[in-house]
């Protein structure tokens, strides 16, 4: 798992040019949000998902599992390959989860995404 508060992080992290393109545009709706008044720690993050990310990584973000995740919608970015999905603490404080469709993406993990979408029968 991966954490991006600011663009340096994004620059600094050796991504794909597709999730670095994905995270960026995630970061930058961030920014957009809430302007001059972005905090991290106050407004949330991108978090991007990786083979080494793990249901602990959920506990401490959000205090539940993946596939326990209240999530606010989910979108798949076609040219990243990659949910884009958001969990919101309270009306100021969210994640943005970046979850690559992959094939080390837990299968209960990915049907609540698609369920999430409304469309289960995505392959």
């Amino acid at each position: 798992m991966l954490a991006f508060r600011s663009f340096i992080e994004v620059e600094q992290a050796q991504l794909t040019p597709k999730h670095r393109r994905a995270v960026t545009r995630a970061m930058r709706s961030l920014l957009n949000a809430y302007g001059d008044n972005y905090n991290p720690n106050d407004c949330g993050f991108v978090v991007l998902l990786n083979q080494q990310t793990t249901d602990a990584d959920a506990m401490k973000l959000m205090g539940r599992t993946w596939a326990d995740a209240r999530l606010e919608g989910v979108t798949l970015d076609k040219e990243s390959n990659c949910f884009l999905t958001v969990w919101l603490a309270n009306n100021q404080y969210g994640l943005t989860f970046l979850v690559p469709d992959e094939e080390w993406l837990d299968p209960v993990f990915r049907a609540v995404l698609l369920d999430e979408m409304g469309d289960a029968n995505v392959p």
